[in-house]
């Protein structure tokens, strides 16, 4: 992967929710400020995992709809709005434009039409999801210096082979200091922890039943 310590990084989130990508994001620009790298967070407003950083370069509204055209638009919206703050903010600068998930298309093709360089943080699975997403999966292997994926099941999903790295998700150090090392006694207060973020397809029923 290419040495990025002292340079410049926007990060591009559509969302700003508790999810598993925003988590890991907040975790991402901690490790690069800790590198020395100064960092620009692009992102939706409201509360969320992202709302503890105060060098919010762009925000805009932004919220899922129960209409999927509604949702569609404002989905667009965001894009043609990350675009041009791109195109007319940083066309001139050198950065790294860094993509957290698929979903912030808009702001990765202006950071290739003006010759930077884009890595993708890929989470997603969108080999099992809709044809919105398979779009997005093909233009990111298309565009991409870089692609982090999330594991090796992951990654083998993907017709592009070269410069695709794993990178397995972590959890924060502080949580981390709260495990007991001690595995009998771990296995005897009967506590089985499930790391998924609160939506019903991650099968928070099912777990709750067993």
């Amino acid at each position: 992967m290419q040495e990025i310590r002292n340079k410049k990084i926007c990060c591009f989130h559509l969302l700003n929710d508790y999810s598993g990508s925003a988590t890991m994001l907040s975790m991402v620009v901690n490790g690069l400020e800790r590198s020395g790298c100064s960092v620009e967070l692009c992102t939706s407003k409201g509360d969320g995992a992202l709302s503890s950083f105060t060098k919010v370069a762009h925000s805009y509204m932004y919220e899922f709809s129960t209409n999927p055209l509604v949702t569609l638009f404002r989905y667009l919206r965001v894009q043609l709005n990350n675009f041009a703050f791109v195109i007319f903010k940083h066309r001139k600068e050198d950065f790294i434009c860094y993509i957290n998930t698929i979903l912030p298309v808009g702001a990765a093709l202006a950071a290739k039409i003006c010759g930077k360089s884009v890595v993708y943080h890929y989470h997603e699975n969108a080999s099992v999801k809709g044809f919105h997403y398979k779009v997005l999966a093909g233009i990111m292997q298309l565009i991409a210096d870089e692609i982090i994926c999330v594991s090796r099941y992951q990654a083998s999903l993907l017709e592009r082979k070269h410069r695709v790295y794993i990178i397995p998700n972590a959890l924060p150090q502080k949580f981390i200091e709260r495990l007991v090392p001690d595995m009998e006694r771990s296995f005897n207060s009967r506590v089985v922890l499930m790391l998924s973020s609160l939506k019903t397809y991650k099968g928070i029923r099912q777990f709750s039943n067993l």
